[in-house]
């Protein structure tokens, strides 16, 4: 090529690189309006403007043309709430510190996107669609209004995956806020849980994809956005609103090996789609670097005109590349930690790094992802060199995690509600706490895929079992487990609670410490353990074990309660007393302990002390005719028979099939000389029951 042409093509080139972009200008004005929707469970590549032409999502599709799309947007963690921390607090899973899906609250030292916004004026509202991100989860800490309410029964023998609201009911309901809100600003999160197993669409979409359902949940949460997007513009809100539609993780669907999700660290179940709409934002633009969910709370900070609040995180603001400004690439990471804190083997960690991704695991893995995005050829021993160097990132990364981990107090776990904990280990979420140290060691996970789905088997069997009260059953699958060498908290409390429900007490308290040995702060596994000993009649031991729970759950009022009931029982009166007043100033809303410490006080001839607390155990909660009959018997002792006669009233109002309370109505009418009323009553306690003597004889004497 001569000079003159070198030149000339030098000129075109640059004529190329510097003509404009037929793409139009991102909107330079902040946005005012903030809405993030996440459809749990949404793989990127089932998406149309991710190139799947077989499952119809117009709408995202739609969006990612108004807006702009990330060709690659990567999580953190393959499970459910820890990911949404991660989403909005910026900061990796080590960091804030909730691992997995049945964890404490998230700390309140952990920026939350919500509270940030609520505290500059926004009118906040989520909606979630899985209780996994209840109120329990603390993500609705700085949201005004949080609707987290799930249609169960608590004594049902469903799990996690059954226990959600549909879409159509979460989007209802954000809707409805979007058209009553009146705030200057707002933020607004819809979480839609429909792609998560079960795979039920409804109709087209169940029919429409027969064979597919997973496709049709994914179809029908796009028509859904399309109604939210609708309302948007309905409300006058689309054009000043950013709307940023992503997941918290995508779903195995069988490949490598794996159904579901949180076991392995593929793309299948870390690569997400993530689109954003809005001012500052070019339409038409493909982000050519990879969105990390860490990003998410500094970029959208700065698309509101909020950027100075952005707190310290890991993540970095990606609004000037949503605009279309050219930015470098950063290495992501992820984690699963389920094979190493369930079952004892490794766990799993990852690095990419543009389009070369690491695994650090007892087998390494090294995948180029431009070639091979399925993942299915391992290049570590034909790369070393490369493997080394993306392996000392990910090491250098967990030493600045665990450097900078936060220090939840001893007592955090003991938060999670034991109801939540049976509901969701069935499914393997529930973990004895992170791992002893950040590298890679025990069995290689992908050497354990079949035992990992038989242990899965055999938990859910055995819990289905004990909520059903089969408690043999029960206990032989959790034995099993136990025989397999899965020395877990879940297998030790699971069988404890069988072997509960046996009246083998002995036993069960020894499954009981083995619980504990792996999750000392669980208050239900020491109240467990408590009662075990009091029904086995070891009132010293069972103290002890309340004490012992106290000691590592200390604002769990069960425990003290229970200690109260054994000093009871050891006729401790003064101990009881103190046990019971602790537990009442904990806990405002408990009737039962209010009513149990007016029935002390009335045992210890404190009359005035035990109708306060019985009328204040009412107060709470009038319902129970049991409370009622407590303070009737106190009223008619100390000579206030009016007052008993009312109390009795509501009683045997409450509970007709009670003899007694009608019985003892009919005295304290009797003592008023109320004949005829009396005999009504007594006639009342027959009824209910014809072999109740006392009323039968009170009669015949009035005869």
């Amino acid at each position: 090529m001569t000079r003159a042409a070198a030149a000339l093509l030098g000129l075109a080139l640059l004529g190329s690189a510097c003509a404009p972009s037929t793409q139009p200008a991102a909107d330079a004005r902040p946005a005012k309006h903030l809405v993030v929707v996440t459809i749990d469970t949404l793989r990127a590549d089932r998406v149309g403007v991710y190139g799947n032409p077989t499952v119809e999502t117009p709408v995202m599709d739609r969006l990612a043309r108004e807006g702009a799309f990330a060709r690659h947007a990567s999580v953190h963690v393959p499970l459910t709430r820890p990911s949404h921390v991660s989403l909005f607090s910026g900061l990796y899973p080590g960091e804030h510190q909730i691992r997995d899906n049945v964890s404490p609250p998230v700390g309140d030292d952990v920026p939350l996107l919500a509270d940030l916004l609520q505290r500059q004026g926004f009118s906040t509202a989520g909606f979630v669609g899985s209780i996994v991100l209840s109120k329990q989860s603390g993500l609705n800490r700085g949201f005004a209004t949080y609707s987290d309410d799930f249609d169960f029964d608590a004594d049902d023998a469903r799990f996690l995956n059954t226990i959600q609201k549909p879409g159509d009911v979460v989007m209802d309901e954000a809707i409805g806020w979007l058209r009553q809100s009146r705030g200057e600003r707002r933020f607004l999160w819809v979480h839609l849980y429909d792609p998560h197993d079960p795979y039920e669409p409804p109709e087209p979409y169940r029919s429409k994809y027969a064979d597919r359902p997973y496709d049709g949940e994914v179809a029908w949460s796009d028509a859904l956005v399309g109604r939210l997007d609708a309302a948007l513009a309905d409300a006058g809100l689309r054009d000043d609103t950013l709307l940023v539609v992503t997941s918290d993780h995508g779903e195995g669907l069988e490949e490598h090996g794996e159904s579901v999700h949180g076991y392995f660290v593929y793309e299948t179940t870390l690569a997400v789609p993530f689109i954003a709409r809005g001012p500052g934002v070019r339409a038409g633009h493909e982000v050519p670097v990879t969105v990390r969910t860490v990003d998410v709370l500094p970029t959208v900070l700065e698309l509101l005109g909020l950027g100075a609040l952005t707190p310290p995180v890991s993540g970095r603001s990606l609004a000037a590349a949503l605009g279309g400004a050219a930015v470098e690439d950063q290495p992501t990471f992820a984690e699963s930690l389920t094979p190493l804190v369930h079952y004892g083997w490794s766990d799993l960690r990852a690095v990419r790094d543009g389009r070369w991704k690491y695994i650090l695991a007892p087998r390494e893995e090294l995948y180029d992802l431009a070639r091979d995005p399925g993942e299915l050829e391992n290049l570590a021993a034909r790369e070393p060199a490369r493997a080394r160097a993306l392996r000392s990132g990910l090491e250098e990364h967990l030493r600045r995690e665990q450097a900078a981990v936060r220090q939840p107090g001893a007592d955090r776990t003991a938060s999670v509600p034991p109801e939540l904990l049976e509901r969701l280990g069935a499914l393997g979420y529930v973990s004895a706490g992170g791992p002893a140290g950040g590298m890679a060691s025990g069995a290689d996970p992908k050497d354990k895929l079949d035992e990992y789905q038989r242990l899965n088997t055999l938990m859910r069997e055995g819990l289905i079992a004990l909520r059903e009260r089969r408690f043999d059953d029960s206990l032989g699958r959790f034995r099993a487990l136990l025989g397999m060498g899965i020395d877990s908290f879940e297998a030790h409390y699971y069988a404890a609670r069988a072997l509960t429900g046996l009246r083998r007490w002995k036993e069960a308290a020894a499954h009981y410490e083995g619980a504990l040995a792996k999750l000392p702060a669980y208050g239900a596994a020491h109240l467990g353990l408590a009662q075990a000993h009091l029904a086995d009649g070891n009132l010293r031991a069972a103290r002890e074990a309340a004490r012992r729970g106290q000691a590592a759950a200390p604002r769990d009022p069960r425990l003290i309660e229970i200690e109260g009931d054994i000093a009871r029982r050891q006729r401790d009166a003064e101990g009881a007393v103190a046990a019971y007043r602790r537990v009442v100033e904990m806990a405002p809303a408990d009737a039962l302990i209010r009513i149990k410490l007016g029935e002390l006080y009335r045992d210890l001839g404190r009359t005035a002390d035990a109708v306060a607390l019985l009328r204040a155990g009412i107060a709470v909660d009038p319902s129970v005719a049991s409370y009622w009959n407590s303070l009737g018997m106190v009223l008619g002792g100390s000579g206030d028979f009016a007052g008993a006669e009312q109390a009795f009233l509501e009683a045997s109002t409450r509970d007709r099939a009670n003899a007694q309370y009608a019985y003892n109505l009919g005295l304290a009418l009797l003592r008023q000389r109320k004949v005829g009323e009396a005999r009504a009553a007594f006639e009342q306690a027959l009824k209910a029951d014809p072999a109740f003597a006392p009323a039968r004889e009170r009669l015949a004497e009035m005869r």
